[in-house]
């Protein structure tokens, strides 16, 4: 039997949102602050995630992601250039900055630790991360820098690009994502959608939940973010009403899709499904967080 009508909505309601918008503006005031030895590097922050994009669900998600962005340089990628392009860009950008991404890491570890102390905590590969205290929510805080990927240039007023930001794990590894086109491309297909898209993600994020406590599916196989892509790809006249319809439409336009390959992540740029790639879910993820649900669909309550 399918999953009851009342239990897809609950799953719909969205989760924490009053304590994360608190969380991150306490800390916005820590980490934009004029005394922190980075300000003058042109930094600004914003939320990311299930709680920058509303898609945060109960229990889950707790996390409040929070990229902090300099503005001091800027990487780039100019591949796709003529050598005649590649030489006007080198003549307008002949030296690199001398502050890099692990300074503003340095700098940002050093104001840290002093405005939160044993709070913080430096291990992870990707984020710094402010733990739990009180009302406020353990959160993640990302250190970029922009990217820009040229597809043309001539001068500084001739020039095509797609701007992303670029942020190094701890193992040297560079990863370039595109916040910005995620969260546009999911606020207008949820506009079009009638506003059902996000709803829709986050049944979908609790079924995952559900799949992972009862231990169908392994931690970590289907991080939300995945989530988020896979169901941006659906047509939006696929969400309709009815919750039970719209989780059937959107499981089944993804698993008769022609082109899983194709399929790209809510930023529209990054392949959804991809072995061995920062960027994408592996294809034993995917296919398994897919058939999982199709279990839980039909075995309700599996």
């Amino acid at each position: 039997m399918a999953i009851p009508e009342d239990q897809l909505e609950t799953w719909t309601h969205i989760g924490a949102a009053a304590q994360s918008a608190t969380t991150y503006q306490s800390i916005k005031r820590v980490i934009e602050s004029k005394e922190a030895p980075y300000w003058t590097k042109n930094v600004d922050s914003f939320l990311q995630g299930s709680y920058g994009n509303d898609t945060n669900v109960y229990g889950a998600d707790s996390d409040v992601d929070i990229v902090l962005r300099t503005k001091a340089f800027f990487h780039y990628n100019i591949d796709a250039l003529s050598e005649g392009e590649k030489a006007a860009f080198r003549a307008t950008h002949p030296n690199a900055s001398e502050y890099r991404l692990a300074n503003f890491r340095d700098d940002a570890i050093r104001w840290l630790s002093n405005q939160c102390g044993g709070d913080l905590d430096t291990a992870g590969k990707k984020a710094l991360r402010i733990n739990a205290n009180g009302t406020r929510r353990s959160s993640d805080i990302l250190l970029v820098a922009p990217h820009r990927k040229y597809s043309r240039y001539y001068s500084e007023q001739d020039k095509q690009c797609v701007e992303g930001v670029l942020f190094r794990t701890t193992n040297g590894t560079e990863i370039v994502n595109y916040p910005k086109q995620h969260s546009e491309n999911m606020t207008l297909k949820h506009q079009n959608s009638g506003d059902r898209l996000k709803p829709t993600v986050r049944i979908f994020k609790n079924m995952r939940n559900r799949l992972v406590r009862d231990g169908k599916l392994k931690p970590g196989s289907a991080p939300s973010y995945f989530i988020e892509g896979m169901l941006s790809n659906v047509p939006a006249n696929q969400f309709v009403k009815s919750r039970q319809a719209t989780v059937e439409n959107c499981w089944g336009w993804i698993n008769d899709c022609d082109d899983h390959a194709g399929l790209t992540c809510a930023n529209g740029i990054h392949p959804l499904v991809r072995d061995n790639s920062h960027t994408s879910w592996s294809v034993q993820g995917y296919i398994d967080y897919l058939e999982r649900v199709r279990q839980l669909w039909h075995r309700w309550p599996f």
